[in-house]
């Protein structure tokens, strides 16, 4: 569908002598006079009016009569239909809200109009290129459709202080600046009718609002969701408060991927873009949209985004708490997929329990996404890696006819308190999705309003919807990419289970072509991680039982393996010294959440082991 912007351009220049020879303007030289007799008591006698070809449009520079290519057509009972009909414009059927023209009588805005709209940032050719205007002496903000036809009009109050804003009887609200809306491009959505101004000022002008606010939506996405559905992409800018985060939620809810948030911390703590722009100018706007783009197109452009040096990338760096494998892959560093793959209890599950505790215990935020399983067992089994060997702060409970470590009701508080706003767990075989789409949406949706750094798909296989056998690799190729593409978005670190092919056997070591699947899924990661569990007797003896593998490594050559051992106290995988020999444990601040009494400096370890944090000796005493 073209826009009246189109048009104007579609006609161009010519647009003066089809004006000119229309209204019988009389021209003297290069000059035109104004037939606005209203505001020329005696005529234009020096002819005050020219055409200005950068805007397409005439101009008196006297009264400030503005007559385009679409007023002309409209003054002369032209629809905008048949004026794109005229130019060979009309490519797809109008999706409108109304037919209907709703009557207004507005008049030019006064300099003291002109004065409130500068100190919101908005410049007389914004205030113009929105047709505002003045209704008894407020500010009234018109709606157009697809066809240029007014259909509904709010007022900004400028009289008293509430309402702050109110409507014209008998309007019919859908989206702000349809007229001039292209669904050939991504569309921007701002809270508000200034937020569109400013961001139409800073050189995006496929921009709307939606009209009602962010609390009235319902209705607007049965009215314009059609339509909404047509672009690209959704780059929805809500305020920076609860009732934008509402906005953002209810976007989400309807267009699934096709709504892109920015990054809301680019607001610097100021509640909407119209603040942000008086208060930190042109480039601010420019850089929140950017980052709501790039999740779109993946695109950069190095004049508005240079290179500003490796030390300057945003994003955190997870270790998994294996001081070799950290050091080999540069801990979990954001924008980056990671594969982790093992024959069947290997230790792949271990490995990642330890991790997304290493990850908590530093305080950064997870989102474990697990296929099978028992939540409580899954959530057990990360309390017991955090509380260790210390067996006072458990108690046995009977299920059955097994016996389970549980945590201490006062120690299970301090954990609660330990991982607070920290950890989100999804089962996918407790939930109702039905398909791949769904889960990659819930997936996006979490990533966006909960800003985790750790993402961990476990595993593959049971995240995965498939119902034909022949689209099984495809499919997880597909998968695989939308991570990598997610975690680069989001500069965010993702983690993916899964399986080794059958020409795996018990104890072998592994190579990365054998992973399950087709080549895409480890040509698509950055990271390969590979879990191996020992049966070799003379290792057995010397307490190695297992081995982690760095089999790729995308940005760095270390391609290192060490030997591990399975804690059965703890439930850890513990790296093996190679020089001392000595099990490189782990040491969680969970204790400091303890009511006991129990000095909090004194842990017995075991002979043989030494606690580390990360790559760090450790003290114990001072922990």
């Amino acid at each position: 569908m073209a826009t009246i912007r189109e048009l104007k351009q579609m006609v161009g220049e010519a647009a003066e002598n089809i004006i000119s020879d229309g209204m019988g303007l009389d021209k003297i030289g290069k000059k035109y006079r104004c037939p606005n007799r209203s505001a020329h008591a005696h005529g234009d006698r020096n002819p005050s009016m020219s055409f200005d070809s950068k805007a397409l449009q005439f101009l008196c520079f006297t009264c400030g009569e503005k007559i385009d290519i679409y007023s002309y057509y409209r003054a002369q009972g032209f629809t905008f239909t048949e004026m794109l009909q005229k130019h060979g414009l009309l490519e797809e059927e109008f999706d409108d809200i109304s037919d209907s023209e709703l009557k207004i009588n507005s008049k030019e805005l006064t300099e003291a109009q002109f004065e409130y709209l500068q100190k919101r940032g908005i410049s007389r050719v914004t205030a113009d290129s929105f047709n505002l205007g003045n209704v008894q002496e407020n500010i009234i903000i018109p709606y157009f459709n697809s066809k240029g036809i007014l259909t509904a009009a709010k007022v900004k109050n400028l009289k008293s202080q509430s309402p702050k804003y109110f409507s014209v009887k008998g309007s019919n609200f859908g989206l702000f600046n349809k007229q001039n809306l292209t669904t050939r491009e991504p569309l921007i959505i701002t809270e508000g009718e200034f937020d569109s101004m400013i961001v139409h000022q800073c050189g995006f002008t496929n921009v709307s609002s939606v009209g009602t606010g962010a609390n009235s939506l319902e209705k607007l996405f049965k009215v314009e969701g059609d339509f909404l559905k047509k672009f690209p992409g959704l780059i929805v800018i809500s305020d920076n408060d609860t009732a934008g985060q509402g906005m953002e939620q209810a976007f989400l809810k309807e267009f699934n991927l096709l709504a892109k948030l920015p990054d809301k911390t680019l607001f610097k703590n100021v509640k909407d873009l119209n603040d942000v722009f008086l208060k930190y100018g042109k480039g601010q706007i420019e850089a929140i949209i950017n980052s709501a783009t790039r999740k779109i197109e993946g695109l950069r452009n190095l004049d508005e985004e240079p290179y500003k040096g490796l030390g300057e990338n945003t994003g955190v760096y997870i270790p998994t708490g294996l001081s070799s494998i950290d050091y080999a892959i540069n801990d979990l560093g954001p924008g980056i997929l990671t594969l982790v793959t093992g024959r069947s209890n290997g230790g792949k599950s271990t490995l990642i329990n330890q991790i997304l505790a290493s990850a908590i215990d530093r305080g950064y935020k997870c989102f474990l996404i697990a296929g099978e399983g028992l939540q409580d067992i899954i959530i057990n089994n990360i309390y017991k890696a955090a509380i260790g060997r210390d067996q006072e702060y458990y108690e046995f409970v009977k299920i059955n006819k097994r016996l389970f470590k549980e945590p201490k009701p006062h120690v299970l508080l301090a954990l609660r308190e330990w991982h607070k706003g920290k950890l989100v767990i999804f089962n996918k075989g407790d939930s109702k999705l039905k398909t791949t789409e769904e889960l990659l949406f819930l997936i996006e949706e979490e990533i966006k309003t909960a800003k985790p750094n750790l993402v961990v798909v476990d595993n593959l296989m049971s995240v995965l919807s498939i119902e034909k056998a022949a689209e099984k690799y495809e499919k997880q190729g597909d998968f695989a990419q939308r991570l990598a593409d997610i975690a680069k978005a989001y500069n965010l670190h993702i983690m993916l289970v899964l399986h080794p092919n059958k020409t795996v056997s018990k104890g072998s070591e592994m190579d990365f072509e054998q992973i399950s699947g087709s080549a895409d899924l480890y040509n698509k990661a950055d990271i390969i991680l590979a879990v191996k569990r020992e049966y070799d007797n003379q290792k057995l003896e010397q307490g190695i039982d297992g081995q982690i593998s760095v089999l790729k490594n995308r940005y760095f050559s270390n391609l290192t393996s060490i030997n591990t051992h399975f804690d059965q106290d703890t439930g850890l995988l513990l790296e093996i010294e190679e020089i001392t020999g000595n099990h490189l444990g782990y040491a969680f601040k969970w204790r400091q959440f303890l009511k006991d009494s129990k000095p909090k400096d004194k842990f017995n370890i075991p002979e043989g082991f030494s606690e580390v944090e990360g790559a760090k000796q450790l003290n114990w005493d001072s922990i």
